[in-house]
């Protein structure tokens, strides 16, 4: 129904709880010259998984100031061989949880359909009043150009709302905001329709560990349903903790970061000067088309190095 914002779960770590009907600071703005900004950034991804992507990117946002919420449009529940439904949804929240706990990030995961999403209206709607209700002042999401039906359709819907978010009569239970939000896309090495474009790029390399740690904790995903998917016989996965991090660091998805570094060089030297030839783990944005405009020295005020 329009204006209802559907099942979802919320979680955020124990220094950011709010009491029921406590009102939420109006004092979180970023000022520069001319820029006024809210310092919340909202990172939405699928999957519960997904906003990790640009974990190095959010952390630095987070000790520049912003307010950091992961919002992920499914419960994952079509995320795993063996376990069904409602328990891996329960043990994908757990996970969830322990990575909002490492990094002092809240997050919502909508209770939309794993492998079923379309920019439907009713999907609309939920991810609408979701993003109403924290207000962001950046959004990041996936492109619409990606390998996962799912993704694609995020990027869509995120898109859809864009405009909306300011319009009072769509949704009207939950307040219109005030500002539109920015909006970016995560990177990727996709290249049709067209390739991703790197319009700001950040050095994580001191991110670099704990992003690792947080990816860590999905381990659901990273070492039971992708190795299932990509056909790795499951002894090859270690099954110690500390085994397990060093063997997804080596692996393709712990080495995206460093491969990110080398593919945008030439983006981080000229942004961090000669400093950036030496840059290790890196991760970038492009800026959507819709939402907020900001000019590159508006990037630069926004984002930190």
């Amino acid at each position: 129904m329009p204006g209802q914002p559907g099942n979802h779960r919320f979680g955020a770590p124990p220094s950011s709880q709010q009491a029921p009907g406590a009102k939420r600071s109006t004092l979180m703005f970023l000022k520069t010259g001319d820029l006024d900004i809210h310092k919340r950034l909202l990172v939405i991804g699928a999957h519960p998984d997904d906003c990790e992507y640009v974990a190095g990117i959010a952390l630095k946002m987070k000790a520049h100031g912003f307010e950091v919420r992961y919002l992920m449009a499914t419960n994952g529940s079509a995320g795993h061989h063996q376990t069904p439904g409602a328990a891996i949804v329960n043990r994908r929240q757990k996970e969830v949880e322990r990575v909002a706990a490492l990094a002092g990030f809240s997050f919502e995961i909508l209770d939309l359909e794993d492998g079923r999403l379309t920019a439907d209206l009713h999907s609309r709607d939920v991810m609408l009043a979701a993003i109403r209700r924290f207000d962001p002042g950046i959004i990041i999401t996936h492109r619409p150009f990606d390998y996962h039906p799912d993704h694609r359709a995020t990027s869509m819907l995120v898109q859809d709302c864009s405009y909306l978010l300011l319009v009072p009569g769509i949704c009207p239970l939950t307040p219109p905001m005030r500002r539109a939000p920015a909006i970016f896309y995560m990177q990727d090495t996709f290249k049709r329709p067209c390739p991703f474009r790197p319009d700001i790029v950040f050095d994580i390399t001191a991110e670099y560990d704990l992003k690792m740690r947080m990816i860590h904790q999905h381990t659901s995903q990273m070492y039971e349903w992708l190795p299932w998917v990509d056909g790795v016989p499951a002894e090859e996965v270690p099954e110690g903790d500390r085994e397990r991090l060093d063997w997804l660091k080596a692996s393709p998805l712990g080495q995206r970061s460093l491969d990110y570094a080398r593919l945008f060089r030439e983006q981080l030297v000229a942004r961090y000067g000669a400093a950036g030839e030496g840059i290790q783990y890196a991760e970038a944005l492009e800026a959507c088309e819709y939402g907020r405009q900001l000019s590159a020295d508006e990037l630069n005020s926004v984002f930190p190095l």
